[in-house]
């Protein structure tokens, strides 16, 4: 710790010796740059390096400091728990394509529960994707009987009643099941289920009723809320759990399920992650029960990763992108006006492979906007990579995917560790401020 120390004051020298130097401006910058960048990776945690990332822009941008105050008081608390106390902090996480795969998110969610700060308090969301014939997570998996259709928010001809995921699969066959068994990934055990929400639309009395499959006395309660979702509490942890349904009257036709929620009874983070692929801003208002099942949920912190679909198209309207923003901030702040909402600037990415998108370029700048009058926080992902074509250079070194939109596995862990890192450096300077 000692030789870590005293390499930080010599390259702080280093730092402050160099305007003295006769290199040019751009030499200067660049040198400067990489000085800040390798001090900042000495005062965290040992992992690889990458010349392409700008350690230097891995922070929250806030208006003021007091964007994330709702969230950091809840984990503050969370961390100073009594023994014997179970306090939860709770996120969701709202995407796109880069949400659906869940690595990015995923790793987020590991180094929260892994934190013994803080503690793992269960899966959070999640949705039956196979069922839906479209990707699923690899911490869990789907299984299912009966046959099921989907409809999403990002297809214009789909229509239906969404809720925060967004996307809904339908069974015409009471008889029909799902399964969900989550497991270990990348060296991790999954989390307990010692509860779940099984959200539909329970006030509909066309719908089936959902039910678990399980023993007796392996249930402890099941109550039905008003805010859409059936939930059961188990007297045993469960390694699996099966839904099935129950057609109780002649008037029930059909079954529409909008997402499953596994949690356990322990201290720690709740990390909910939702997102589809191709999903836009403005396909997020298309769910109507988005402010009924945020409600339920409750979060301390919404985090925002929406942008790269919006910007796609050529002809990018990027004043309607931010009024779509807005609508979202406003939905949420509807529920609880306290609630912590984090931005997120999507990555660098190319149109068709071959064409660099000036529009994500105008995505961040509406951001940077939002920041300023709506009193949020940004996470600048865009200028952290690299900002205009950085994605060729990610994708250079095995950080980005042939498409020039999407990371690599190893991409989105590291962006996952850097979103972390920044949270984390943030959460220690206000508990600097408000608490010491």
């Amino acid at each position: 710790m000692m030789k870590i120390k005293k390499r930080v004051i010599w390259f702080l020298i280093i730092l402050i010796s160099i305007p003295t130097l006769a290199f040019c401006q751009d030499d200067l910058q660049e040198k400067t740059k990489k000085l800040e960048d390798s001090i900042r990776l000495m005062l965290y945690k040992e992992r690889p390096y990458f010349e392409v990332v700008n350690y230097g822009a891995n922070r929250i941008q806030m208006k003021d400091s007091t964007s994330l105050d709702y969230f950091f008081e809840a984990l503050y608390k969370l961390q100073n728990q009594k023994k014997g106390e179970k306090g939860q902090v709770k996120v969701l996480h709202m995407g796109d394509s880069h949400v659906q795969a869940d690595f990015f998110t995923g790793k987020v969610r590991s180094l929260f529960q892994e934190d013994k700060r803080f503690g793992d308090a269960g899966r959070g969301f999640i949705f039956p994707y196979s069922a839906a014939r479209t990707n699923n997570p690899f911490d869990y998996k789907t299984r299912y009987t009966g046959a099921w259709t989907s409809q999403k928010m990002v297809s214009n001809k789909d229509q239906s009643q969404w809720g925060i995921s967004g996307i809904n699969v339908e069974t015409t066959n009471p008889k029909s099941t799902i399964t969900l068994e989550p497991l270990e990934y990348n060296g991790r055990k999954p989390s307990k289920i010692e509860k779940i929400r099984i959200y539909y639309p329970i006030l509909n009395e066309e719908l089936f009723e959902a039910v678990i499959i399980a023993p007796t006395n392996e249930i402890k309660s099941q109550k039905m809320h008003p805010d859409g979702y059936l939930e059961v509490i188990f007297s045993v942890p469960q390694t699996s759990v099966s839904i099935g349904l129950d057609k109780t009257d002649d008037i029930q036709t059909h079954f529409i399920l909008q997402g499953i929620s596994l949690e356990n009874n322990d201290k720690g983070v709740l990390y909910h992650a939702v997102g589809i692929n191709g999903a836009e801003t403005r396909h997020y208002l298309r769910c109507e029960d988005f402010e009924t099942q945020l409600r339920s949920i409750q979060p301390d912190l919404v985090v925002i990763s929406l942008g790269t679909n919006d910007a796609y198209p050529a002809r990018f309207d990027d004043i309607a992108f931010k009024g779509n923003i807005s609508k979202i901030i406003a939905q949420i702040r509807n529920i609880n006006p306290n609630t912590s909402i984090l931005l997120a600037s999507p990555n660098d990415t190319y149109r068709y492979k071959k064409y660099a998108n000036y529009n994500t370029q105008k995505v961040e700048q509406r951001m940077q906007e939002l920041v300023k009058e709506k009193n949020v926080a940004l996470w600048n992902f865009y200028q952290i990579m690299g900002g205009f074509k950085s994605i060729i250079e990610w994708q250079k070194v095995k950080l980005g995917q042939s498409d020039r939109i999407h990371l690599s596995q190893t991409g989105y862990n590291l962006q996952g560790d850097l979103f972390y890192e920044a949270i984390n450096e943030q959460y220690k300077k206000w508990i600097e401020k408000n608490r010491l």
